[in-house]
């Protein structure tokens, strides 16, 4: 596994880390790395003022001062997932409300630490999937084009129409800004051709279907847009862009 677990170990009790971190290496080592660990409330206080682990793997004494006490100061921490490790079992109500995931008595039993070592990696993966996810559906959701500066973006649903102009074409956009790039029509056919609401409806120009407000006969098939730009249909795109619209 590439992207192994990070794991940061908080206990007073050096035989107590040692046994821990053995037990990881033995049985978990697919999934989990021990990044570090404290043997006392500041020195876990200073590490985790810095750095975010995956996985707390924290005892309940430590010193004068306690795990929760650790959990109170440093705040939430939505990215790492708690495991309480205690030899005290009167203290699982309070480890939940500070959510955490697991409540793991000393000493620790290795089939229970596997069980919540990949619980805590299904959900790593899943949210990893959802985060991919999320951000394929926004590259969908845009159109990046070639700028100055080297790629600007916009939200399909921004883009009125786009017009041929030789080897430029101009993006009118929902602000009234016209786009002028160095691409010609048929880049941005092939960018949107996947694109449920864009059409090529005439050899200068491609439509947002959203931003017809009228269809003019007239004369001619002419869309009307929510700019009022009247944009002519070619005749042989005629039955194809009346059928695209819904009409």
């Amino acid at each position: 596994m590439e992207n192994k677990l990070k794991c940061y170990i908080i206990d007073d009790e050096e035989r107590a880390i040692n046994a821990l971190e053995f037990l990881l290496d033995y049985y978990c080592n697919n999934y989990t790395e021990v990044v570090g660990y404290a043997s006392s409330y500041e020195e876990a206080l200073k590490y985790l003022g810095i750095e975010t682990p995956d996985v707390i793997f924290l005892d309940i004494k430590l010193g004068d001062k306690t795990g929760f006490d650790l959990l109170q100061q440093i705040g939430e921490l939505p990215n790492t997932e708690i495991i309480i490790v205690t030899a005290y079992d009167e203290y699982a109500l309070e480890a939940f409300k500070f959510n955490a995931i697991s409540y793991l008595l000393k000493p620790v039993h290795p089939e229970m630490l596997q069980k919540v070592v990949s619980k805590i990696n299904t959900r790593a993966t899943n949210k990893s999937s959802k985060v991919i996810a999320n951000l394929l559906k926004t590259q969908q959701e845009r159109i990046f084009y070639p700028s100055r500066d080297g790629y600007d973006s916009l939200l399909h649903q921004d883009i009125i129409y786009i017009k041929a102009d030789g080897s430029y074409v101009i993006i009118h956009t929902t602000d009234q800004t016209e786009i002028i790039v160095s691409k010609n029509l048929s880049f941005f056919e092939t960018l949107l051709e996947k694109q449920p609401d864009f059409i090529r409806v005439h050899k200068s120009y491609i439509i947002n279907k959203r931003h017809v407000k009228k269809i003019d006969k007239h004369g001619g098939l002419k869309l009307v847009l929510t700019n009022d730009a009247g944009i002519p249909v070619s005749p042989t795109m005629k039955n194809i862009v009346m059928d695209f619209i819904g009409f």
